[in-house]
């Protein structure tokens, strides 16, 4: 009895002495990785010495983040080998620093992560010293230079109407290293903003440093105007512009014999009409929170009156939806159209139909010819970024991204 138990107990102690071990070896692998990064590629460096690092028996990958720690499996990690490793580890440092996590919101999560992981390797692609590639992380030359959000509209919209998705040419390609955040506290963010903003700087100093890399990065790190802020502001600016008036002096000043113009609201009733383009990768989920923030806005006044014009090649008059500020907000459906987009039609409809006094927003990954500034006050909510600078002589331009 007593040899029994000296042998299990000798046999426990070697199975902690082997975990341990492991652990050590994969510690010294990383370690070494490290110092790598510190002489390749120093802004990798700046995250990995400054970031959390846990082992732990990850659900689904070696190396998984929820944009402020990193947890890794030993176990998954020992089937990759030195050059894999480095790769991967990289990988994932490029998630927390693009912020992948956290701009996740309310996407499908799966989609989300296979968009992130393709906008991540085509950047690696770029750099030398980054270790080697293993052969389920794949390549989408058609995603090159594209936003993860871009990528995500084409996945989404490619999953939805079943033409396909990175699974069906890679089966492997299922991954999920991104633990979606939610609820961390304001502090938590700004350390790891202060962190990522320090391995910026890090990668501005570094002199070769990949001009698509240096681009997302600037995405990230530029101050954030989210859409409702800039929808508000601009709908406001629009329908209340004043005007001078001397019929109506600014009384203000009328004692010290100073007769000044007034101002009057040009406008009290709001009118407003969203150009839809129905070509573009956008869900129906996409759109009605669209809506809902125009709705939001509008409501704070008491008179309003929106008006959906859906358009591809032609304007589709037979689904038009208007509304007002007496109606509940209908569910409008997204339908897609014949896949080319013309604006000529738009414009003509525009000219021909409505007041000139109201505001238009197009909704548009804007490929489509345009050569004349349409006749009202404009905003572009362009889902491709590539399309925004030719648009700006027409209009005022921003990214769209709910």
């Amino acid at each position: 009895m007593r040899v029994w138990h000296y042998m299990k107990l000798l046999k426990n102690g070697w199975k902690s002495m082997v975990t341990t071990s492991s652990k050590e070896v994969l510690q010294k692998r990383l370690e070494k990785i490290r110092v790598q990064f510190l002489f390749d590629h120093p802004f990798l460096s700046v995250l990995a010495l400054s970031l959390p690092m846990h082992f732990q028996e990850n659900p689904y990958e070696a190396f998984e983040t929820n944009g402020m720690a990193i947890f890794v499996d030993e176990t998954k990690v020992g089937t990759l080998d030195d050059p894999q490793l480095k790769y991967m580890y990289a990988h994932l440092l490029l998630h927390i620093l693009l912020k992948h996590p956290f701009r996740m919101n309310d996407r499908e999560k799966g989609t989300w992560n296979r968009s992130c992981d393709i906008v991540i390797n085509l950047l690696l692609d770029d750099f030398e010293r980054i270790g080697e590639r293993p052969d389920d992380e794949v390549l989408f030359e058609k995603f090159r230079d594209k936003s993860v959000e871009e990528v995500y509209y084409a996945l989404y919209d490619e999953k939805k109407e079943h033409e396909g998705t990175p699974d069906d040419e890679n089966p492997k390609e299922q991954k999920y290293d991104l633990i979606e955040n939610k609820g961390d506290t304001e502090a938590a963010r700004e350390e790891i903003d202060a962190i990522i903003v320090q391995a910026m700087g890090a990668a501005q100093k570094q002199g070769n440093i990949p001009a698509s890399f240096l681009e997302s990065i600037h995405e990230v790190i530029r101050p954030k105007i989210d859409l409702a802020t800039l929808l508000h502001t601009y709908l406001t600016e629009s329908f209340f512009d004043k005007k001078s008036n001397f019929m109506r002096p600014n009384r203000r000043f009328i004692h010290q014999g100073l007769y000044l113009p007034g101002y009057v609201q040009e406008e009290s009733r709001l009118v407003l009409t969203i150009a839809l383009d129905r070509s573009m990768s956008i869900d129906h989920q996409t759109f009605s929170k669209f809506l809902g923030i125009i709705d939001a806005i509008l409501r704070v006044s008491t008179d309003f009156e929106v008006m959906v014009v859906p358009f591809d090649d032609e304007v589709d008059t037979d689904k038009i939806v208007s509304y007002d500020a007496m109606d509940i907000r209908p569910e409008i459906q997204f339908e897609k159209g014949n896949g080319g987009t013309e604006f000529k039609p738009l414009l003509k409809y525009l000219t021909n139909t409505l007041e000139l006094h109201r505001t238009l927003i197009v909704l548009s990954d804007g490929f489509f010819k345009i050569d004349q500034a349409p006749p009202l006050n404009t905003l572009f909510l362009i889902s491709q970024k590539k399309n925004m600078k030719r648009l700006e002589p027409y209009g005022d331009v921003f990214y769209f991204d709910i």
